[in-house]
């Protein structure tokens, strides 16, 4: 088992760049009044789709959902797919061919008119390729129709060496785990106006880029749009966040999973869709917002006096964020205090220390230096978790470069309600979106 630090590497992503914001208005108000059952999708850490396999391996900390998909304006053209991996640290659907081959769903064509591929780079060296293809999602009672989704190619031909960059193609189930990932992160698009021609660039980025049109001779960067969010474009041709293209419940979500203690069989918990539309998405009173600078916010590690801080001026960190698609804590193993399991064991990448450490942090908003929490959290040995056979771990943790920032995945959501509210989107607290609470 290794370890699945999923952030997004693409341009704008989770951050990455300056200059993530959707670049649209404000709408006032907050949108609700629908069921308050409709807008719950229920979430299970279950070991994934293969852990009941011959042969298959449990997917340590992966919470999953399922989602139905159809063909644009279809009732009856539609597939469920489950064991979708629920990632607040991306943006968008991303899922196997194989899953919805027998739908045809149409192409999305880029700005220049021939069909748009794309390609998301993950901070743990994994991507994804596949071309952009919309379809109707329907999350529990929520539908979000004609959305632009990445269709994971099953085929290897033709991907180009700035997509690939060396990285493992994640583009089966064993690889990825998952049969796709739902991203529900902060964003509305996978990378905003960075991939957009109302960036003012002449020409696409040609270091990571998003997205590429292909011919005969290859595939070459492009442009896509994020429709009115961005510029005056009524097409949008970015991987969309679902929920933003809800009508109702559209502002952020909320990740609900209990407690566990040290490790667990399985879990399930919810995924609520909007915050403050519905009786059963409020924003706790005693829950803080801590807003953001390029989507990140700040993490002070005692150990060494380690700070993984944003500057809100020129976006460089390395900043720290919270990931549910991220199967551990990961962060700088400072003074290499805790021991990292052997390379060649089932855990490697992961921290293997000889007993239980107790460990605690500060996070602190990088606008107002007055929001800070004490998160206090533990990291034991991930050989001796993975021997048990459970799915769920709130102690599971691994090392990554100081230049990646501190990584609060999966095991911080255990016992908490965390709150994603979208950028640009409306919601019922004094500050703007995107922030997080907890």
């Amino acid at each position: 088992m290794r370890n699945k630090f999923l952030a997004l590497m693409v341009i704008c992503g989770l951050g990455f760049a300056v200059g993530c914001s959707s670049g649209g208005s404000t709408p006032s108000g907050v949108p609700g009044g629908g069921s308050t059952t409709d807008n719950v999708l229920s979430i299970a850490v279950d070991g994934g789709p293969t852990a009941n396999q011959t042969g298959g391996a449990i997917y340590p900390n992966g919470a999953f959902a399922s989602v139905t998909i159809c063909h644009p304006g279809s009732t009856t053209n539609c597939v469920t797919v489950d064991h979708l991996l629920v990632d607040t640290g991306s943006q968008g659907l991303r899922v196997l061919e194989s899953e919805v081959s027998s739908l045809g769903l149409p192409t999305v064509n880029a700005s220049n008119g021939s069909a748009a591929y794309n390609c998301v780079s993950f901070v743990d060296g994994s991507f994804l390729w596949g071309p952009v293809q919309s379809a109707t999602l329907t999350l529990s009672g929520e539908v979000a129709s004609s959305v632009p989704i990445q269709v994971i190619s099953s085929s290897t031909a033709n991907i180009p060496t700035s997509c690939s960059n060396g990285g493992v193609n994640e583009n089966t189930q064993a690889s990825l785990g998952a049969n796709g990932i739902l991203g529900v992160g902060l964003e509305p698009f996978d990378c905003g106006t960075a991939c957009d021609e109302s960036s003012g660039s002449a020409t696409p980025p040609s270091t990571s880029p998003a997205y590429y049109t292909c011919s005969s001779s290859g595939c070459t960067p492009a442009f896509a749009s994020c429709g009115s969010e961005c510029d005056d474009s009524s097409s949008v041709e970015q991987v969309t966040n679902p929920v933003i293209a809800f009508p109702l419940d559209n502002n952020g979500v909320i990740v609900e999973l209990p407690s566990v203690s040290g490790s667990a069989a399985t879990v399930t918990g919810s995924l609520v869709f909007g915050i403050g539309t519905e009786t059963n998405n409020e924003f706790s009173s005693s829950a803080s917002v801590f807003t953001l600078a390029c989507d990140f916010f700040d993490t002070t590690y005692p150990v060494g006096g380690q700070a993984f801080n944003i500057d809100p001026n020129s976006c460089t960190g390395p900043g720290s964020f919270i990931d549910s698609g991220s199967n551990g804590y990961f962060f700088y193993n400072v003074n290499n205090a805790l021991a990292v399991c052997p390379s060649t064991s089932s855990a490697a990448d992961f921290y293997c220390p000889t007993s239980l450490t107790s460990l605690s942090a500060t996070v602190e908003d990088p606008n107002n230096s007055t929001v800070t929490e004490t998160v206090n959290f533990s990291i034991n040995n991930a050989q001796t978790l993975f021997s048990s056979g459970d799915a769920a771990y709130s102690t599971l943790g691994g090392p990554v470069p100081d230049t990646e920032g501190f990584d609060w995945g999966l095991p911080f959501f255990y016992g908490r309600n965390v709150y994603v509210a979208i950028d640009g989107q409306p919601v019922p607290t004094p500050a703007s979106a995107p922030w997080w609470g907890f």
